[in-house]
């Protein structure tokens, strides 16, 4: 069962997307073209441009979210060890303040490109497909929300004793396979980063990213938190993998020794996890 303290974290992005379905202009295409349920016009209501940091940003929430969570449930639930949490926190507040500061620039600007989508839209433009500029915040936010991890034991119901058993097990089986799910989840991440490190460096004339080594460096900060189970491999493999990215892109580049034996320390990790690819 899961040693390590940890809450179900669920993440809702919302955004406006700023953009509208034209029925008019579908059917005078669809009609051009002697064509029928060929497709759908969506007309942009503003600027991309004005746009494309929030989504950029959203896109990064949720990038962090499933690095420091564990696969829980198909409605989107995530397992959030308890000793992450300060730091994950800390981090969708500080991504949130962002977040809401790009809504704050882009308000700020709509009601001037409004006016010019009138130009830009010419007859597509539509007065009504525009939100009031009051409302335009609520179309954006970004929720956090906290549950406690099923537990058989504190589960309480008017049923009776048989019935109330059965379930038990049922939410006992349920938490130890997504838990097993969970773990699971850690070696392919690092199956995943340390595959990649030597595929790179295992070709001498290959080409890589700083982020090569920064992407398996940033999991191992917090894979110690993420192994819920304690699992020895697990924390084995931490420390395996932690001594073999002692050394810099620019040494790897510039080293063809440290090159080596970092793809033939990859090798040696790969074997330990040839059972998850």
């Amino acid at each position: 069962m899961i040693q390590t303290r940890a809450m179900l974290a669920r993440l809702s992005i919302s955004q406006w997307t700023a953009r509208k379905y034209d029925k008019s202009v579908s059917s005078e295409v669809e009609k051009a073209h002697a064509a029928h349920d060929a497709g759908r016009f969506n007309k942009l209501l503003v600027d991309k441009k004005l746009l494309d940091p929030i989504a950029k940003l959203a896109g990064e929430v949720r990038t962090y979210h499933y690095s420091v969570t564990l696969p829980w449930t198909d409605a989107g639930d995530r397992l959030l060890p308890s000793i992450l949490f300060m730091d994950y926190t800390t981090k969708i507040r500080k991504y949130r303040d962002a977040f809401n500061q790009l809504v704050s620039d882009l308000i700020a600007k709509y009601p001037t490109e409004v006016q010019a989508a009138r130009n830009r839209l010419g007859t597509m433009y539509v007065a009504t497909d525009y939100p009031d500029v009051s409302e335009l915040r609520s179309r954006f936010a970004i929720e956090i929300e906290f549950v406690p991890v099923p537990d058989a034991k504190d589960f309480r119901v008017d049923v009776s004793n048989e019935a109330a058993e059965e379930i038990k097990e049922n939410i006992t089986k349920s938490v130890e396979a997504r838990q097993a799910q969970a773990v699971r989840d850690c070696y392919r991440r690092v199956h995943d980063v340390v595959s990649k490190i030597y595929e790179r460096l295992s070709d001498e004339k290959a080409v890589f990213k700083d982020s090569l080594i920064k992407n398996a460096s940033d999991l191992m900060s917090v894979l110690p938190g993420l192994n819920i189970t304690n699992d020895p491999e697990l924390t084995a493999l931490h420390t395996e993998i932690t001594a073999m990215l002692q050394v810099t892109p620019k040494q790897l580049r510039e080293n063809f020794q440290a090159r080596k034996a970092t793809a033939d320390a990859a090798d040696a990790v790969l074997a330990k996890l040839s059972w998850t690819s």
